[in-house]
């Protein structure tokens, strides 16, 4: 039981409001921000109670978030990662961005505080597998050669790490090659403590080696690929909400006037090979 002075202030009248309905959001919390309709739940919520903005979001991330924090130290994940989660978890819902429910923000907050969604530096993962539309999008013979990978290294389809790119700030250190190895690392040795998962995921436009050529520093976030074992290839072209018009004008302006366009690189590297990249480079531990 969560005590009432431990709630921020700001989420205590939206809790009583819920309340005065027969609504207990410690209880329903979870279960909600778990279900894929939850944008239709916390809407109901809301007109049933009277309230707009985001209120509602936030007071749920908050109880899950409380909820979660006693089970991060027994997650099978890397040590720094625990850390760095437990740290996120506790102020979570009060990141100065909209949480409105269906928004990237809440989805990810959501993920983050049901234990679904794991941070490492400027990168996080989720776990997830290989998308059956990924051999179709692929042409031939590359579809080939990435059906005979997974069949050979994967030998299955899930589960899989599956990168996202973190949220403003942490995303500026993409173009950091430290902090870029760092969180493959941190990835690579939390597979130790995941023996089912089967590998590390990317599907970006900044894995397209056309977007390597034209912007160098994006070299780190291949390498793993290119260079460890692992295996690139490329999908459909990538759409304008893929992030290729984002943090660079230039590349924006160029993509808006049809100069370039870049294509979906679909990223595979197998536990095997990212774990004896990891033993290789202790320099990127913390």
């Amino acid at each position: 039981m969560i005590l009432p002075s431990e709630m921020p202030e700001s989420l205590r009248r939206t809790d009583l409001t819920l309340l005065r309905t027969g609504i207990h959001a410690e209880e329903v919390a979870w279960k909600i921000l778990c279900d894929r309709t939850n944008v239709q739940q916390i809407t109901a919520l809301k007109n049933k109670c009277g309230l707009q903005g985001d209120e509602v979001e936030r007071l749920l991330l908050w109880h899950a978030s409380r909820q979660a924090l006693p089970r991060v130290p027994s997650l099978p994940v890397y040590l720094p990662v625990r850390e760095k989660l437990g740290q996120d978890l506790r102020d979570l819902q009060a990141r100065n961005v909209s949480m409105a429910a269906g928004s990237y923000n809440f989805d990810r907050a959501a993920r983050m505080a049901t234990l679904r969604r794991f941070p490492a530096g400027p990168m996080e993962w989720e776990i997830s597998g290989i998308p059956r539309s990924y051999f179709l999008h692929a042409t031939f013979p590359a579809n080939l050669r990435l059906f005979a990978f997974v069949v050979r290294h994967l030998k299955g389809l899930v589960p899989c790490f599956f990168i996202h790119v973190a949220p403003s700030p942490r995303n500026r250190a993409l173009t950091v090659q430290k902090e870029v190895l760092r969180s493959y690392y941190q990835m690579a040795r939390s597979l130790e403590f995941q023996p089912e998962v089967r590998a590390i995921l990317g599907h970006a436009w900044f894995h397209d080696p056309a977007a390597v050529r034209d912007y160098p520093h994006l070299e780190p976030l291949n390498r793993p690929f290119v260079n460890h074992g692992g295996l690139i290839t490329l999908l459909k072209p990538a759409p304008p909400d893929s992030g290729v018009l984002e943090r660079n004008p230039q590349r924006s302006a160029d993509y808006l006037a049809g100069k370039v366009q870049y294509r979906y690189g679909f990223a595979i590297w197998p536990r095997d090979a990212a774990i004896q990249w990891a033993n290789a480079h202790p320099e990127f531990g913390e």
